[in-house]
């Protein structure tokens, strides 16, 4: 049993691989697929129906970033910064209680910092830690944003510098502090936005923060700007020759 799930995960990897994943030309390889499954008859109910699942899970992830592309990409009530109008628009899951996601924030600034004109990072809040709470930071920020935008980008760096959860005292102190203490209150709309949120991290098939969603594909997990910055690059250059 062990070496056929062996043999089915070995196949579907074959598929799911891009083009420049090995020298060797697609009709190679599923004639490779294609002699596996004629020597190991016993695994091909198994890999067929994995495969199915694996499309659908394809399909609805396409049809999920389709149906709310303008939700996540170009709404006014959604937290961003950078280029107005970029050519790569990066959206990012992220937890304002969340360590990793803390030290993500510098580096999605700095990418921006290298392509002003070119990057929009969007930040989808998920309070993931705070989960339950009607108010919570991701709530705040939110209110902070539509509210009183001008504080909006102290208020996130206060947040986003904290160590550890955040709780009801220390949003009101960060409130107190930036003099934005009025947005400190559950918001129908804000609540809205943070169900939503998490609802298209489900779809989306993440599994924590952050998640960062760049160019259709969803990068579980914090990178460094040694490896997210050559990654941006490269998107940049496919998009250029597209």
């Amino acid at each position: 049993m062990k070496l056929n799930f062996t043999l089915i995960a070995a196949l579907i990897a074959a598929f799911t691989f891009t083009p420049v994943s090995f020298a060797k030309t697609q009709e190679q390889k599923i004639e490779e697929i294609a002699q596996l499954l004629r020597d190991n008859g016993e695994i091909v109910d198994s890999l067929h129906e994995s495969l199915e699942l694996y499309i659908e899970q394809r399909d609805g992830f396409e049809k999920t970033l389709a149906d709310n592309h303008d939700y996540m990409f170009n709404n006014p009530d959604i937290p961003w910064f950078g280029a107005a109008n970029p050519k790569l628009t990066i959206a990012v899951f992220t937890d304002l209680s969340c360590p990793w996601c803390k030290k993500l924030d510098p580096v999605l600034h700095q990418i921006v910092k290298e392509l002003p004109n070119d990057i929009k990072v969007v930040n989808l809040y998920v309070p993931l830690k705070e989960r339950g709470n009607g108010s919570n930071s991701a709530t705040f920020a939110l209110n902070v944003w539509k509210g009183d935008n001008d504080k909006f980008k102290q208020v996130e760096k206060t947040m986003m510098s904290k160590p550890g959860i955040h709780n009801a005292r220390s949003i009101m102190k960060v409130a107190t502090t930036n003099d934005v203490a009025q947005y400190v209150s559950t918001d129908d709309a804000s609540t809205a936005i943070v169900e939503k949120n998490y609802e298209l991290f489900m779809k989306l098939g993440a599994s924590g923060t952050p998640a960062i969603l760049i160019d259709g594909e969803v990068i579980p997990g914090y990178m460094p700007f040694e490896d997210l910055f050559p990654l941006v690059q490269q998107k940049l250059k496919e998009l250029e020759t597209q």
